[in-house]
């Protein structure tokens, strides 16, 4: 049985804490009410910005109603859409409000917290909000501040539903409960009236935890995660006595309601803790649990239900006892905790209100992000498969992490793998704590932070800082994702190791590149620093053995990072926002960023409105008619983001001999050198120079695809993220491929592990390994046997440029030369990766893909110092063993490689290279 409906055994009713238009007009609410045993909803402000300015849900009426009033008072702009968003949840759940007899079917608005400390203001705006919805299920929101308690009162007098909100404490509760039987004492009526009193949950742990942690002693931790239930179930105990005793006794005679505690703040804030902890521990009659929609699925999922209010009360009264002996005021904190509440609405509020100021502004100036779809011969393709996903509940069912989207059997790495749908979102919990771990190194006074990861742990990073830089006085960011030793001495270089922070980042904790960094670096630190641990923060998920070596080092942090999101997908996670954090960006701005496009791609907005499915369909359908080469071009500001997109797209639809070939840094040129394999997509800022546009004019006309996607301003690179996100998993829906896994990554890991066994045991020896090698620097006919393998090139195939060499510089510039000058002659799409870097994203493409590709192996004569501590190898022996490793595996593939040697002549081998290729 659905643990959602089974509550109800128990006399508790769930209601969502959660609202969106698309949820009562896309039949989502009802689908709650029916499967889940949904009984009410509430709202808060924070709710409402994300939903009416990250969804264009509201486009339409918000359009109607300035169109007779252009210049409308923003607050009157923002009841409006609000009010109608109520009167329609009110009116789906009125069935359930008649059939209870007015027990259950409430929705909930708020009195703007403007107004948290005025009773007479309370009183007048919670009476026009309740006349002006007009609808007996409505409850008006009131807080339980000192001015909000006799407002609560007078209200409850008049006959209004009200829900009483930001109660932390015992006395809050007991000032609201007496409260209470004084309105009813006082109503005409009382059998009509319905309250709640919302007490918060999960924020006392928050602050209570941060106490006993820094108490450090035995008792002190033995409380963590304990004082919020434990302060709830008295809370709990004293409804028991106030409303079954004689008190209310006389009033229920009368027909009088009790007023049900109703448990807010329900999300588990700590990742470390169960993630339906407050569900779980509070249930118990005559009680409502609000819960966000990631809790809501959650305790469908796996949570038990049991009667736990009742229980332990005893030892819940001990707990506060013994926080009290430690020294820790919880009076204290939960009234500080009211006020931050309190500032906290506020804050959304006028977040709110300036969202939707500039929403009116962009809906009269015409101005919104847009995202066009030019497809030519696709669009017939695309718009059937939009239809058919429109029939099948495709967004529902994805939202639902319904695996049989991509696969009829049970396949590892599929539903467990679907929890960045909900990371704008989630993710809001930990960005406080972030932000304080970001201060804390600013105040210790770093210059660097150096983030030693590979793939999805660095590609993220990378796009931050490329993209925003670092804010003054805070540490600048050096990714370092290369294992040449080359590319490890000019890290070493730019830096002073002791006011460096090393982000240690790897979500198995066992990546042998990112832990030979760790090492490398911690043997810089040890020897001069009485703490070396400071200097490191690890970023991984619960129970790796890099959170073992944190521990064991005394590392200055642990991040943990959700575990059902794979590593490509985790931009929005710890993995991206520890490191954007440290270097001083609002990562406030880039989740909310995200989360507009989170609402925008909603389960109940219809698939042909998705901009992420949309693109998806458009992707798939065109790899399938046989443009699979997507070519990414962009605007200046968001030049860093194709290099994360080629990891997604590469790494997530590269296997069963199908996939997607992503293509960034080729620069547009003439129409004559692209073939038909081609699907341009042009990324770019709003009112940025359009340079590339009389280019993609051009190649429209040509007959090629071109999708154009626009953003208001960079800061919104958090949707771009979430978009390409939902489009990469529905383009492996369209190929039939599963989107999160990566099959073929390993077997070029194991090779390189062969090859280093085999270095060690009779030394570096050259490139020995059988593959074809070209030696620039040593004269032969490297200009026939270049010839002879791009002979073997046909229509639809790509060129890899594969670089083992020190990334950066003169390098990059002789690449690129030499990729464009390959691209002209040969009509192909060319892609350049650094290795290892690539090993961990387009790696996956190479092996397990089409086999499409001519592979160019570009090497130097490795310097074979730089040994890595406590290891028996050196950077160099690494390097040689990854790049053979690879080599091998294509080998072994059927795969068309060949491998150039430069020796030690770097950037002036590659100009000779280039030089044969023109030739």
């Amino acid at each position: 049985m659905n643990p959602l409906r089974k509550l109800a055994e128990h006399s508790q009713s769930i209601w969502l804490d959660y609202i969106r238009r698309t949820l009562m007009t896309g039949g989502e609410l009802n689908r709650l009410i029916e499967e889940d045993g949904l009984r009410g909803m509430t709202s808060n402000p924070t709710i409402f910005e994300k939903a009416i300015a990250g969804s264009v849900d509201y486009d339409e009426s918000l359009r109607k109603t300035l169109d007779r009033d252009p210049h409308v008072d923003i607050k009157t702009l923002y009841e409006t859409l609000a009010i109608e968003d109520i009167q329609m949840a009110t009116d789906v759940l009125r069935p359930l409000y008649e059939e209870s007899q007015g027990a259950d079917g409430y929705v909930s608005l708020e009195v703007s917290p403007r107004l948290a400390n005025d009773t007479e203001k309370t009183v007048a705006e919670a009476k026009r909000l309740w006349q002006t919805v007009d609808r007996p299920n409505v409850m008006i929101k009131v807080p339980a501040t000192p001015a909000g308690v006799p407002a609560f009162e007078a209200l409850i007098a008049d006959g209004i539903n009200i829900n009483c909100t930001l109660m932390f404490s015992l006395k809050h509760y007991e000032d609201i409960a007496q409260a209470y039987i004084r309105g009813i004492e006082r109503c005409k009526n009382p059998q009509t009236i319905a309250s709640v009193a919302s007490f918060f949950v999960s924020r006392i742990d928050g602050v209570v935890d941060k106490a006993l942690e820094a108490n450090g002693s035995p008792e002190a931790k033995a409380l963590l995660g304990k004082i919020a239930v434990a302060n709830a179930k008295l809370a709990y105990k004293r409804f028991e006595e106030i409303f079954y005793g004689d008190a209310f006794a006389a009033l229920k005679a009368k027909g009088a309601r009790v007023q049900r505690p109703l448990w807010a703040s329900t999300s588990t804030k700590n990742p470390d803790y169960r993630d339906v902890l407050y569900v779980e521990e509070l249930i118990g009659p005559d009680t409502v649990n609000t819960l966000p929609p990631a809790t809501l699925s959650a305790f469908r999922d796996h949570g038990k239900v049991e009667p736990t209010l009742a229980q332990n009360v005893e030892e819940a009264e001990a707990q506060i006892h013994k926080l009290a002996q430690l020294g820790i005021d919880l009076d204290a904190i939960t009234e500080k905790l009211q006020v931050d509440g309190v500032a906290s609405f506020t804050k959304s509020f006028e977040e709110l209100l300036e969202a939707l100021k500039k929403k009116r502004s962009s809906i009269l100036s015409s101005r919104s992000q847009h995202q066009y779809l030019n497809l030519g011969d696709g669009e017939e393709a695309v718009g059937a498969r939009l239809e058919q996903w429109q029939h099948d509940d495709y967004a529902a069912r994805l939202w639902q992490k319904d695996p049989t989207l991509w696969s009829s059997s049970p396949a590892p790495e599929l539903t467990d793998r679907l929890g960045w749908l909900s990371l704008p979102r989630d993710m809001h919990d930990q960005i406080d704590a972030i932000q304080d771990f970001a201060r804390a190194v600013c105040k210790d006074g770093f210059t660097h932070a150096v983030l030693c990861g590979m793939g999805g742990s660095s590609l993220a990073p990378e796009v931050y800082h490329e993209t925003f830089g670092h804010k003054k006085n805070r540490p600048e960011l050096i990714v370092l994702d290369s294992t040449h030793p080359g590319a490890v001495a000019a890290v070493r270089e730019r830096i002073d190791p002791s006011k460096t922070l090393f982000i240690i980042s790897s979500k198995s904790g066992t990546t042998t590149e990112t832990l030979s960094f760790f090492k490398y670096f911690w043997n810089e630190i040890a020897p001069s620093s009485g703490e070396p641990g400071r200097h490191f923060v690890a970023v991984t998920d619960p129970g790796t053995p890099l959170e073992a070596l944190a521990a064991e080092r005394g590392f200055r942090h642990v991040f943990h990072a959700p575990t059902e999101v794979g590593g490509r997908y985790s931009a929005l996670s710890v993995f991206g926002l520890v490191p954007a954090a440290v270097t001083g960006l609002d990562v406030h701005r880039i989740l909310d960023g995200a989360w507009a496009m989170m609402e925008n791609t909603g389960a109940a907005v219809p698939v042909t409105e998705n901009p992420a499915l949309a693109l998806g369909a458009a992707i798939g359908e065109l790899a399938l008619a046989g443009r699979d080469k997507l070519t990414i071009v962009t605007s200046q500001s968001l030049r860093a983001l194709p290099a994360w997109i080629e990891q997604l797209v590469a790494e997530s639809t590269g296997k069963g001999g199908q996939g997607v070939v992503p293509v960034v840094g080729e620069a547009l040129s003439r129409d004559d050198v692209y073939g038909e394999d081609r699907f341009f997509v042009y990324l770019s800022t709003q009112g940025e120079s359009t340079e590339c546009e009389d280019a993609l004019g051009r190649l429209e006309f040509a007959g090629h695809p071109v999708a154009r996607v626009q953003i208001k301003d960079p800061m919104l690179i958090g949707q771009e993220f979430f978009r390409w996100e939902m489009a990469t998993a529905a383009v492996g829906s369209v190929l039939g491929i599963h989107p999160f896994n990566q099959p073929d990554v390993q077997l070029a890991k194991d090779l390189a592990r062969r090859k280093m066994a085999e270095l060690e045991s009779r030394g570096a020896s050259g490139w020995d390994d059988g593959i074809e090698t070209i030696y620039v620097d040593k004269g032969g006919d490297a200009g026939a046997t270049l010839e002879r393998w791009l002979g073997e090139a046909r229509p639809g195939d790509y060129v890899a440029i594969q670089a083992y060499l020190p990334p950066g510089g003169a390098t990059t510039s002789a690449l690129g030369e030499f990729r464009t000058a390959l691209r002209n002659r040969t009509r192909l799409a060319t892609t350049l990766a650094y290795g290892p870097r690539f090993l961990h994203s387009t790696g996956q493409l190479h092996k397990g893909g089409p086999n499409t590709g001519l592979f160019l192996q570009v090497v130097d004569d490795v310097p074979q110092g730089m040994e890595v501590p406590e290891a028996d190898y050196t950077f160099g022996d690494l390097m040689r063993a990854q790049a053979m490793g690879d080599a091998q595996a294509l080998n072994e593939r059927g795969r068309r490689i060949l491998r150039v040697s430069v020796g030690r002549a770097g950037a002036d081998g590659l100009s000779e290279l280039l030089q044969l290729i023109r030739g």
